[in-house]
């Protein structure tokens, strides 16, 4: 039986994201970006927890955990900035499958230049050459700005420090994948996978928030 996916390799484990066989490279590159797979499928959660700890450990290796103590203490103050950015990062990646690794590296990179830019008392928002890196950064700072500053706001309200924190926090990690992994869309098919749509069958269920790297 031939994969339900490519149609070219041998079939050997069901999908039941499309209720079919499909082939182990199809399941292991596709899950979570190009198939929607339920939250529940064997595959997902253990392609999940092989990823997760791969990365993890070459990142001990290079830094330490002091990743791992930084993002938990930011995370635990304010776990809905990081979904909302990550959730931005998600959406525009399905939007555009041409995102690089990259593009989010300049786009954090510009969000934080504005940022300190504003800390000195002045509002500029630094832009570049890159529109992909340009439009996700502005993204970045509506977000920002409405935990900061809306009136709507109160117990999750940010500092611009506290803000700052969590951007430099997230281009480590971008920067981390740009520069040990050689597919270029690594960190936002990394970010895609914990960010299922919102169609995906499963009652009840809510995003995953990326606590570790």
């Amino acid at each position: 039986m031939k994969c339900a996916s490519c149609g070219k390799r041998k079939a050997k484990r069901h999908c039941p994201a499309l209720r079919a066989s499909i082939c182990p490279v199809c399941c292991g590159e596709k899950r979570g970006v190009e198939i929607k797979c339920p939250l529940d499928c064997v595959y997902f959660v253990e392609g999940q927890k092989h990823q997760q700890l791969k990365v993890m450990h070459q990142r001990l290796r290079k830094e330490g955990a002091v990743t791992y103590v930084r993002r938990a203490e930011l995370y635990n103050r304010n776990p809905g900035v990081f979904a909302r950015i990550e959730k931005i990062f998600a959406d525009a990646f399905r939007a555009n499958r041409k995102l690089r690794n990259d593009d989010v590296v300049s786009a954090l990179s510009l969000v934080k230049s504005t940022l300190d830019t504003e800390k000195k008392g002045l509002i500029y928002q630094h832009q570049s050459e890159n529109s992909f890196a340009n439009e996700l950064s502005t993204r970045i700072l509506i977000a920002l700005t409405e935990f900061k500053d809306s009136s709507d706001i109160t117990e999750d309200r940010v500092t611009i420090d506290f803000a700052l924190s969590v951007v430099d926090d997230f281009l480590k990690e971008a920067k981390f994948y740009m520069e040990n992994d050689s597919n270029l869309q690594s960190y936002l098919v990394h970010i895609l996978r914990y960010h299922p749509e919102e169609d995906v069958p499963s009652a009840g269920r809510q995003s995953e928030v990326i606590i570790t790297p």
